[in-house]
């Protein structure tokens, strides 16, 4: 099933678009020891911005994932005549073409609300290497966050629910993390500022207007809506 939202960030290009955008992944993985014999994986790539960073700042081979064409194309594209150790991988979260313990730091950026989450952290868990780490940036339901707007938000961006970060350390643990740790807390789901695009010719006049609803809503949510960032590892 199509999702009109993620189809909007692919055909505009948008990088970063995660809460938070570039600037939290920076101020997160400064304090992260990472270096030239790590393998990192990046899930949900989108159009590489950040696989370009850590593989420029870490001097490490990154693995970057997404299952959309038109971000791995882009991806793709801007990987392109660049000698970085960067592999592009077209997959599914949930279901990762890669094997067992492969990786020891694993970044997710607002990627795993959009899928099952159970399955995709397992999956997670299980190409993470032992004593690896993971980022997890996600939207998390306030307290303040009603019925009505959490029906509304589910619609709208195609997802089937919403995890108060209680309910996300629980899933985490039962995926098989014993370490979860908050790194960064927002109570408001800020927009990231968007210098990031590479769009695609004659984009259809729908993600425009997709593209306003988005905005609308983001106003609307207020403080209903924040985001968490874990850090998971597995022992």
């Amino acid at each position: 099933m199509r999702n009109n939202y993620l189809d909007l960030l692919a055909y505009f290009g948008i990088g970063g678009a995660h809460p938070g955008g570039l600037p939290l992944t920076k101020s997160i993985l400064r304090n992260e020891a990472i270096g030239p014999s790590n393998s990192v994986l990046d899930i949900g790539c989108g159009t590489g911005q950040t696989a370009e960073y850590i593989v420029t700042q870490f001097n490490c081979p990154v693995t970057a994932l997404d299952n959309h064409p038109i971000m791995v194309e882009k991806a793709n594209e801007r990987f392109k005549n660049k000698n970085y150790n960067v592999t592009i991988v077209n997959g599914n979260v949930e279901n990762l073409p890669l094997p067992n313990n492969s990786f020891n730091f694993i970044l997710s950026e607002s990627v795993v609300t959009f899928t099952s989450i159970s399955k995709s952290l397992q999956e997670l868990y299980r190409v993470l290497m032992k004593n690896g780490t993971m980022i997890l940036i996600e939207m998390t339901a306030e307290q303040t966050l009603t019925e009505e707007m959490k029906i509304k938000i589910c619609d709208f961006y195609g997802i089937k629910e919403i995890l108060s970060e209680n309910e996300w350390k629980a899933r985490i643990h039962e995926a098989g993390f014993d370490k979860i740790q908050i790194v960064n807390i927002s109570t408001e789901l800020v927009q990231s500022e968007i210098n990031d695009l590479n769009p695609s010719p004659n984009i259809d006049i729908k993600y425009y207007d997709i593209w306003d609803q988005h905005n609308e809503l983001t106003d609307e949510i207020d403080s209903q809506l924040g985001y968490r960032a874990f850090r998971c590892s597995r022992s």
